[in-house]
């Protein structure tokens, strides 16, 4: 039976940037086979192969869609070297596959890159700096280099080229070595780099032939960390952390980009402040994410819980979206350490929504963020708002350096849901709406991880909300999949530009953010709200409501079984029974999860946590205490000085406490 053939089109075609493979993996994988038809094809099976030199070397079944556009990409999964290309179409019936298109193929002849990475992970912000570029090379203090070099040639048969590699401040000769490839092969090697001399330096990597014609050549800009940031282990510091690229700025009037020095971001008074947690965590408040704080992970990503954003009805007159992200130039948002002391971290942000072009409405909000050494803490969102306006105040925002593409390293799995009868939901993106499944009569504790290599992740919980997130959907460019959800590069850092719904070149010049899920209108109940008068931030007296909500958030890499037990104990507080002191008039303060306490002068405070599950890692504030504590005891046995913290006010106790387990805290007199 004769087929008609319609117009195939072959061809070959760079992979898109924003699509895998990256790095390294890329050499000798830059390019796909792309199928066009002009009409639909007859029904059958389609197979592309791929011949070397008149011999089939690869062959792939291939899906083309009935409806416009009828294009597909293949490609050949470990194939490196290949000169035609040909698609058949097997019908039904036909002994003989029918030929549909044949075309001659032109790979690059050379191909190479290289990758620069310290000697061993630092968290970029234990060394004083945050979000450095990806593709550039951070050293701290005393740390070498490793450079990976991968190439492929496809002319000769067998070639050996010579990598070079230098610092630009060095006068030391060039490393070399000598790499042997053959051909449609590729090869690697890992070089250790000479340390660089520079706290801003040029590492300038060449590869060239016998007779010295240079073939390819790259630059990767350095920094060296001289002395790293003076962290303590736990509690938190202001600091300027350091960022050596610029700051992107784009007029909102006529769309003209330009830049603008990092140093001269913001009035030079203001600090960045930074959290650390003794379990390696941290999180950041950073004059380039507008103070909004975020997680800073070790593979120098981070992840972001929100803020108080006015969603529809909006004000009248706003330019774009109405959230504090807004606020570049930091004229509203201020951040301060409350407290820092060896039982509790207190940091607080203020700020107002402000649109595009800074106009504000006269709400405010102000966040409070405590944490205890067990590396979980509270986020309290206290919000003044006009009775009429609407809010968000949770969203799941993952936030990545300029030139690190968002399929690089999103997990494929980034949310799990975590019930406390044990199911476990793991949520693969892109997601659908359905990808959640449907809610439940009991809350979930949400864990995100940030980066496909880190195990730890962000937890979030309140007990008081039922509603699951609603996912985001993810962007596409010319016709492919490029992000796992929302990508915008309109923060952090970058000045003047709008909400996007679309993949742009700024991601060359400014660091960017990928949203997974939002809450959106769906708020949890606060633990209080009042309306009535008062003055909002523009000075008007006026009717306002004020409210307040608190979660339990953490960053960590425990086992599930851990995470629920934590979250469980921040529920509700346990009963006290206490001797030598009486229970506070508030009784229990959820923002800090705290029982409150206040002595009776005695030399002696003995107590018992009583609740339906083991009580994890209490917090006990005790006003009045009568002199220096001596020693904390559990059942008749004093404890190690790790297994508490206190601060002359605030006791954190390391453990899982069961209703008959007695503690008493011992005084010394002043």
């Amino acid at each position: 039976m004769a087929v008609a053939q319609p117009t195939v089109r072959l061809q070959i075609e760079e992979v898109h940037p924003w699509r895998p493979p990256f790095g390294l993996e890329r050499v000798g994988h830059s390019h796909v086979a792309v199928i066009e038809a002009s009409e639909a094809l007859p029904a059958g099976e389609l197979t592309l192969t791929a011949r070397l030199a008149g011999s089939e070397v690869a062959r792939q079944a291939v899906t083309l869609s009935d409806a416009s556009p009828r294009l597909a990409r293949v490609a050949f999964e470990g194939l490196t070297n290949f000169d035609e290309m040909a698609l058949t179409l097997n019908v039904p019936g036909n002994a003989t596959p029918v030929e549909l298109g044949r075309q001659k193929t032109s790979l690059p002849l050379f191909e190479a890159d290289a990758i620069a990475r310290p000697e061993q992970i630092i968290n970029p912000v234990d060394l004083g700096t945050i979000l450095v570029p990806g593709d550039w090379l951070l050293l701290g203090p005393g740390q070498s280099g490793r450079l990976a070099v991968r190439a492929i040639q496809r002319t000769d048969d067998d070639k050996t080229i010579t990598i070079k590699a230098w610092f630009e401040s060095s006068a030391d000769p060039p490393l070399l070595f000598e790499l042997p490839l053959q051909r449609g092969a590729c090869n690697e090697t890992t070089l250790t780099l000479p340390q660089a001399a520079s706290q801003r330096d040029v590492l300038h990597v060449s590869a060239v032939d016998a007779v010295g014609a240079q073939l390819w050549q790259k630059e990767i800009s350095t920094i060296r960390v001289a002395a790293p940031l003076n962290l303590p282990h736990f509690g938190a510091v202001e600091t300027k952390l350091r960022y050596d690229a610029p700051i992107s700025v784009r007029d909102p009037a006529t769309g003209t980009l330009s830049s603008l020095p990092y140093a001269d971001g913001w009035n030079p008074q203001l600090k960045d402040v930074v959290v650390a947690l003794p379990n390696g965590s941290r999180m950041v408040f950073w004059r380039g994410s507008s103070y909004i704080p975020f997680w800073a992970s070790r593979h120098n990503v981070g992840l972001c819980c929100e803020w108080a954003e006015i969603i529809p009805p909006f004000p009248l007159g706003r330019t774009d979206c109405v959230e504090p992200l807004m606020d570049k130039e930091l004229r509203y948002g201020r951040v301060e350490i409350v407290e820092s002391t060896a039982a509790r971290i207190h940091v607080r942000w203020a700020y107002q929504s402000n649109d595009l072009l800074y106009k504000v409405w006269g709400d405010q909000a102000v966040e409070d963020y405590y944490f205890y050494p067990d590396g979980y803490g509270t986020r309290v969102l206290t919000l003044k708002r006009d009775p009429s306006r609407n809010y968000e105040l949770s969203e799941f925002i993952l936030i990545a350096p300029q030139e690190t593409y968002p399929l690089s390293f999103v997990p494929s799995q980034p949310i799990d849901i975590l019930f406390a009868d044990g199911e476990k939901r793991r949520i693969s993106f892109p997601a659908a709406a359905a990808s959640l499944g449907t809610p439940r009569d009991m809350p979930a504790v949400y864990r995100v991880r940030m980066h496909k290599d880190d195990p730890t992740s962000v937890v979030y919980f309140t007990p008081d909300e039922l509603t699951l997130p609603k996912v985001y959907t993810p962007f596409y460019d010319r016709g492919q999949l490029v992000t796992p959800a929302y990508w915008g590069s309109h923060w952090p850092l970058a000045r003047g530009n709008a909400t996007g719904e679309a993949v742009d070149e700024r991601i060359h010049d400014s660091p960017h953010h990928t949203s997974l899920a939002t809450w959106q209108e769906a708020k949890p109940e606060p633990i209080s709200v009042r309306t009535g008068p008062s003055v909002d931030s523009l000075g008007r007296s006026k009717v306002m409501t004020t409210e307040r909500w608190v979660w339990m958030i953490g960053m960590t890499d425990a086992p599930d079984g851990a995470v629920l037990a934590q979250a469980q104990s921040f529920v509700a507080p346990p009963s006290v029974e206490v001797v030598g002191a009486h229970i506070h008039p508030e009784g229990y303060a959820a923002e800090r999860r705290a029982v409150r306490l206040v002595a009776d002068g005695e030399p002696e405070v003995a107590l018992k946590l009583k609740a339906d599950r083991p009580c994890v890692n209490p917090v006990i504030e005790l006003d009045a205490a009568p002199g220096k504590l001596a020693s904390v005891s559990l059942n008749g046995r004093q404890l190690e000085s790790t297994k508490y913290a206190w601060d002359g006010n605030v006791l954190w106790l390391d453990g899982a406490f069961t209703p008959s387990d007695a503690i008493s805290l011992q005084f010394e007199n002043q």
